[in-house]
């Protein structure tokens, strides 16, 4: 079983400038946190599930855990501002129909891993066409807290016997790598040197 796994923003997609200076406006507005702090920790943390991004601000300027109904409220909004001011506008990148058609022709089994909210992310591949791509589409829930669940599962489910995963995130490589997948780097927000350093069999 020869398995493909990519994530979406940062490979299939890129609006993650215009995600973190959302996010760093939101937490501005809403808890007081500097904007610009806000925006660099959204792509350095690149791969992290987007809940773990609200929980560090939220224990940082209040020094308390952020409680579920709290998050979900915050969450809505931000989820919102972007399916209203990003999403509609949202082009894939050059390169990556070739990607997936590549993919799709070759490999047994595709699948995404994304740390978005599993139902924007569905929202998201639908809006740009791209679900029949997909066997299977991962992104974060109260079930898949994290991309290492998203492995966790396409190993036991398909038992692969090569597990290729494509990402932009130094986090990413980190845990492709810890599945025993090769990860593979695309440095759309982060240089070659940094996924290289973090594990990227290729970029």
């Amino acid at each position: 079983m020869k398995v493909f796994g990519t994530d979406y923003d940062g490979v299939i997609i890129n609006i993650e400038p215009q995600k973190s200076k959302a996010f760093g406006e939101l937490l501005n507005k809403e808890w007081g946190i500097d904007k610009e702090t806000a925006e660099k920790f959204w792509i350095k943390t690149g791969g992290f599930s987007r809940r773990y991004k609200f929980d560090y601000f939220y224990n940082k300027q209040f020094g308390e855990k952020l409680s579920d109904d709290a998050y979900s409220k915050i969450e809505y909004e931000f989820s919102n501002l972007l399916r209203k001011e990003l999403y509609p506008n949202i082009k894939i990148l050059p390169y990556a129909l070739d990607l997936l058609k590549f993919a799709r022709s070759h490999f047994d089994y595709l699948f995404i891993s994304s740390g978005i909210p599993m139902e924007e992310l569905k929202y998201l591949v639908e809006l740009n066409g791209l679900s029949k791509y997909f066997d299977l589409i991962l992104g974060t829930n109260k079930k898949y807290l994290s991309k290492n669940d998203h492995f966790n599962q396409i190993i036991r489910s398909q038992k692969p016997d090569l597990l290729i995963f494509v990402a932009d995130s130094p986090e990413d490589m980190k845990i492709a790598r810890q599945a025993n997948a090769i990860p593979i780097g695309i440095p759309t927000n982060h240089t070659a040197a940094e996924l290289l350093t973090a594990g990227a069999k290729y970029v």
